[in-house]
């Protein structure tokens, strides 16, 4: 029987209460090898995401993957949002209280260990990002030339067709640094990226089944992570029904793993960056399928501010629930639950 290939990949985060449940996700499943991890600022600072990084890699039994910190700052101007701290508590994992074992951050920037990764795997290389876009900005700024070499860009960002969160219509990472994002956007990578949206974390929630799982403990990532959920839920649930909460960064490594679970249509995609009332959101041109339905006489331009992206604009709820019991139960030896 034919095994399937490992998939190598690289997290950026900002170290939430999401954050660590995505991390511990592609620790735990057998069909992922994390390369490297890279801190970015949103939920927290970027110094206390990489802590609360490397404290899971360790409780993982996988001290030795580089961590490194990225810069402090967004990489260009941005709105004024309010705090995480009552969605992910001020330590950035539900005010646990638990802090990392002594370890050492990689001597390398956040930039320069993406390079180094992405020039090291290539084409076998999916870049996550569970944050805002600032290292990645940096990253097209001061190494232009390795991104073309990314296998596959898989973006926590945005939202389509629902309300924003940090904003009326503005989701929180892309928010944080719109400029960083709208660089990401149109730059030159080798296929389009990956866009996971509020519309698919908002529906690929946590149910009662799931936070029953959560709280059997069964495995060493539901003993560290029921604690924080049940913090996190109390507000990350704001925009889901009762007994519901999603787990966006969660949600968006099981798709970077198994992009068969959405429905994610190539849309040219944009971010505003005007300093309205739409700064920090996602524009997709809805428009392109009807143009190629009409025929070319009927084609409007499309803005240069945009370029190619697949949009999940639905996801199977069912199956991306099951993948995050799989999380809290875990895997048998063949990688099932």
């Amino acid at each position: 029987m034919p095994t399937t290939p490992v998939q190598t990949i690289v997290l950026d985060s900002d170290g939430g209460v999401d954050d660590i449940a995505a991390l511990w996700y592609s620790l735990s499943c057998p069909g992922i090898r994390v390369a490297a991890v890279t801190s970015t600022g949103g939920n927290v600072d970027t110094s206390t995401a990489a802590s609360n990084l490397a404290r899971i890699t360790h409780l993982a039994g996988k001290p030795g993957i580089p961590i490194a910190i990225g810069e402090a700052g967004s990489f260009g101007p941005h709105p004024v949002l309010k705090r995480a701290n009552a969605i992910h508590g001020d330590d950035g994992i539900g005010n646990t209280g638990r802090s990392a074992p002594d370890w050492e951050p990689s001597p390398m920037t956040a930039t320069d260990l993406l390079a180094q990764t992405i020039s090291r795997f290539a084409d076998e290389l999916t870049l996550v990002t569970l944050g805002p876009l600032t290292n990645v900005a940096r990253l097209i700024d001061e190494h232009p030339d390795v991104i073309s070499q990314v296998g596959q860009l898989v973006v926590m960002g945005g939202t389509i067709e629902l309300q924003g969160n940090a904003l009326p219509i503005g989701e929180a990472n892309i928010a944080h640094d719109p400029a960083a994002a709208a660089m990401v956007a149109t730059a030159d990578w080798a296929r389009p990226p990956l866009l996971v949206p509020l519309d698919a974390t908002l529906r690929a929630t946590f149910g009662p089944d799931e936070f029953a799982s959560l709280e059997q403990r069964a495995t060493a990532a539901a003993q560290d992570l029921a604690d924080p959920i049940s913090f996190y839920r109390r507000m990350g649930g704001t925009f889901s029904p009762p007994g519901e909460s999603p787990c966006h960064d969660l949600t968006t490594v099981v798709v970077a793993h198994e992009p068969e679970l959405v429905d994610a249509p190539v849309l040219p995609l944009g971010v505003d960056t005007g300093e309205g009332l739409a700064w920090g959101t996602t524009v997709v041109d809805r428009r392109l399928p009807f143009f190629e339905a009409a025929g070319a006489d009927t084609r409007q331009a499309i803005p240069e501010q945009m370029a190619p992206w697949r949009v999940a604009l639905d996801i199977n709820v069912e199956a991306t629930r099951a993948r995050y019991r799989r999380l809290f139960e875990g895997w048998d030896e063949s990688g099932n639950r």
